[in-house]
């Protein structure tokens, strides 16, 4: 009989855990349906042009509308520059990097932004393979722009998706682990790296998931895009004006 109520109690939980991620799947595939990456074609005659280079976060998934993404956000200040969004749900380090060796390096883009990494966290890659695929990448971009950043993911162990569970302190090391590797391959590149990083009793996203998170809670909300763009726009001020 204690048999099979552990079998019960297993199988319950197995279903729980699919449902529970079925139902996570399909609200992030109606959150990539219901927004469109978002592009400009500028104001004016600028020679130059803004190049966003992104996964799911640079898509502008959770937003709701382009125009509140990172890419959004930028062009909005930026409205004189034509921007092209470059963004694929899913993508990580190793296929940006194929990706950019398609791009052409004539004309240079005013900026290049590089919104990557997450889902290498989520993937659960090497850290010293990454590195190295980042190094390449960093390498290709600046052929492309003398003004290349870099912004990734948070602490992806914050998200309200993995409140709870052995995967929220299992991605917290991870984000740590990459971060790290992010600041230092920066520092030897001369790449601007801005960290979105937060310790946890100071992480917005983990105090108020309701407000920037997604509602599959791993994605930012359009408050949640802003929040990172007000940490993202005075380094790209600075570049600009330089």
């Amino acid at each position: 009989m204690r048999l099979i109520i552990f079998i019960v109690i297993v199988l319950g939980l197995v279903l729980i855990a699919w449902f529970t991620g079925a139902i996570r799947l399909a609200k992030t595939i109606w959150l990539i349906v219901e927004v469109k990456p978002y592009e400009q074609m500028g104001v004016g005659e600028n020679p130059s042009s803004i190049l966003v280079l992104g996964d799911s976060t640079g898509y502008g998934t959770g937003a709701g509308n382009g125009k509140y993404s990172i890419a959004g956000l930028l062009g909005a200040d930026y409205f004189g520059y034509p921007l092209t969004n470059n963004s694929k749900n899913g993508r990580t380090i190793s296929e940006a990097l194929v990706e950019i060796q398609t791009l052409p390096t004539e004309p240079a883009h005013a900026l290049l932004l590089l919104q990557i990494g997450g889902n290498d966290i989520l993937q659960k890659r090497p850290v010293d393979v990454v590195r190295k695929e980042l190094m390449q990448l960093y390498s290709e971009a600046k052929l492309r722009s003398r003004n290349v950043v870099m912004i990734s993911s948070g602490n992806v162990g914050a998200a309200a998706a993995y409140t709870g569970t052995k995967k929220a302190d299992e991605y917290e090391r991870l984000s740590r682990q990459f971060r790290q590797m992010f600041i230092e391959v920066a520092s030897e590149t001369g790449v601007t790296y801005v960290d979105l990083f937060e310790e946890p009793e100071d992480d917005a996203f983990l105090r108020e998931p309701r407000k920037y998170l997604a509602i599959n809670g791993l994605h930012p909300s359009k408050e949640g895009y802003a929040y990172w763009y007000n940490v993202l726009a005075p380094e790209v001020k600075a570049l600009f004006e330089s």
